[in-house]
C-alpha cells in the first residue's frame, strides 16, 4: 500500500467515527458569562493524570505538523495531519492556534514533527499549549501508554468484543455493557486494574464487562460506589 493510499484509508475511518460521534462531542459554548478556565501552570499540568486533561480538552490526538505560520498578534496558526485520535471529531487537517507570549506555556511546532496534542475550542478556535498537555511524541510516551488504544482501534476491539458475547446465557447484559462502554469510548479493565486517575464502572446484571472511567466522572457509575468495584 502506498504512503497516499494508507492516509487515504486513515481520513475515511476518521469520517466514519466523526459521523457517530458528531452529536455525542460537542463544542462547549463560551461567552462572556461563560468563559474557557484558563491554562494551568506547567508545574500543576505535570502532576495531572492523563483523565483529568482529557476532561479539559475538547480534542485528543496525534498529528504530524504540515505547516507553521509566521506569529500574528501573539498567536501562530498550526496545521497538523491528525493520526490517531483519542478524544472528539477533529479534521483530517486540523488547524490549531498557539501562544506566542514568550511564557512557560508557548511551545514551538517544527514542520514533519508528530506531536501528541490536547486542543480546546475558544472563541471560534481550537487552541492548544505547553499548559494543556501538549507536547512531541517523543517527550509523551507516558500520556501515550495512558491513553491507550486509538478511537479506530477501539472500534476494531468492539466488534471483537461483541463476538465475544454471542451464544452465551448472559448475552443480553453483556451487550448492554458493551453499549454502555463505547459510548464514552472505554475500554475492559486491564488485569492489572485500572491506572491512576481512574474508577472500574459495569452493570449490575451478570456478564458485564468492566472498564475504567475517570475518576472524575464517578458520579456517573452505574454501580453504586458502596459496591465495592
Amino acid at each position: 500500500m502506498s504512503a497516499g493510499s494508507g492516509k487515504n484509508t486513515r481520513r475515511l475511518l476518521r469520517r466514519r467515527l466523526r459521523a457517530r460521534r458528531r452529536l455525542r462531542v460537542p463544542r462547549p459554548l463560551h461567552s462572556f458569562k461563560n468563559p474557557p478556565p484558563p491554562f494551568l501552570p506547567i508545574a500543576a499540568v505535570e502532576s495531572m493524570t492523563v483523565p483529568e486533561k482529557l476532561s479539559q480538552a475538547t480534542y485528543a490526538f496525534t498529528g504530524v505538523v504540515e505547516a507553521v505560520s509566521s506569529p500574528k498578534k501573539g498567536r501562530r496558526e498550526i496545521v497538523l495531519d491528525v493520526d490517531e485520535v483519542f478524544k472528539g471529531s477533529p479534521k483530517p487537517d486540523m488547524k490549531i492556534i498557539t501562544t506566542v507570549e514568550g511564557t512557560p506555556c508557548d511551545l514551538s511546532f517544527e514542520e514533519g514533527k508528530k506531536y501528541l496534542v490536547y486542543t480546546r475550542w475558544e472563541w471560534g478556535s481550537d487552541v492548544t499549549s505547553r499548559c494543556m498537555g501538549t507536547k512531541v511524541i517523543e517527550k509523551a510516551r507516558g500520556d501515550a501508554s495512558a491513553l491507550g488504544p486509538s478511537e479506530t482501534m477501539k472500534e476494531k476491539l468492539y466488534l471483537h468484543l461483541r463476538d465475544v458475547c454471542m451464544g452465551r446465557m448472559d448475552t443480553p447484559c453483556c451487550l448492554a455493557s458493551l453499549k454502555a462502554m463505547r459510548v464514552n469510548y472505554y475500554v475492559p479493565e486491564p488485569e492489572r486494574g485500572c491506572p491512576g486517575g481512574t474508577i472500574p464502572d459495569r452493570l449490575s446484571c451478570g456478564g458485564s464487562y468492566t472498564w475504567c472511567i475517570p475518576i472524575s466522572e464517578g458520579g456517573q457509575r452505574h454501580i453504586p460506589a458502596q459496591s465495592g468495584l
